[in-house]
C-alpha cells in the first residue's frame, strides 16, 4: 500500500511539474505575468511574421486587437513568411520582453536625441499594436520619439505603473 501511494504521489508530482497551460490570445496579456518561465500552448492566426529575420511571429484572433509575440527558440529555423494568415499552435515558455518605465524612456530619448533616427530603422506597426500603443501619423516627428511619447501616455493611463511586455519563446509549433 505504501509503495502504491508513493508511486501515485511521484506521478502526480511529475505531472504538476511538467504542467502546460493552454492560453488563448485574448487571455495572454492578463495571464502572462503569472506564467513567466512556464510552458504554454497558444493558438492563433499568424497576423505578421518579421520581414527582417523571420524569427518573430505575431499571433492574433481574427476580429480582435490582442496579439501574442512569439520568438523562435534557440536553434530553430525562422518562421516561414508564406504561412502568414495560417493558424499556428505554439508551445513555448513565457518570458519578459522588456519593462518600460520612465528611466527606460529617458535613456531611450537621450539616445535618440544624440544620434537621431538611425539609418535603416524600421518601426513595425504590428509590433506597436502588440505593445498596445497607437502611433499618430506625424511625418515631421521622429518615429522613435513618437513611440516614446505613446509609451509615456500609456504609463500615465496605467497610473504611473511600468509597462511590462511578454512573449513566448517557441519550443515547437504546428501550422494548420
Amino acid at each position: 500500500m505504501k509503495k502504491t501511494l508513493l508511486a501515485i504521489f511521484t506521478i502526480l508530482l511529475m505531472v504538476s511539474c511538467n504542467k502546460t497551460t493552454v492560453v488563448s490570445v485574448e487571455e495572454f496579456a492578463t495571464k502572462a505575468a503569472d506564467l513567466v518561465d512556464q510552458t504554454v500552448i497558444v493558438e492563433g492566426v499568424a497576423k505578421h511574421i518579421c520581414s527582417n529575420s523571420g524569427r518573430k511571429l505575431f499571433l492574433s484572433t481574427p476580429g480582435k486587437e490582442q496579439l501574442v509575440t512569439v520568438f523562435t527558440g534557440e536553434g530553430m529555423e525562422p518562421f516561414d513568411r508564406e504561412t502568414t494568415g495560417k493558424t499556428y499552435k505554439v508551445t513555448g515558455k513565457v518570458a519578459i520582453t522588456v519593462t518600460i518605465d520612465e528611466a527606460y524612456l529617458n535613456e531611450w530619448e537621450q539616445e535618440v536625441k544624440e544620434s537621431g533616427l538611425k539609418e535603416g530603422t524600421h518601426i513595425c506597426e504590428t509590433e506597436q499594436q502588440a505593445a498596445g500603443i497607437d502611433l499618430k501619423e506625424n511625418l515631421d516627428e521622429n518615429p522613435q520619439m513618437q513611440q516614446i511619447k505613446a509609451y509615456r501616455e500609456k504609463i500615465a493611463q496605467n497610473g504611473g505603473k511600468p509597462i511590462v511586455q511578454y512573449h513566448v519563446v517557441c519550443e515547437n509549433f504546428e501550422v494548420k
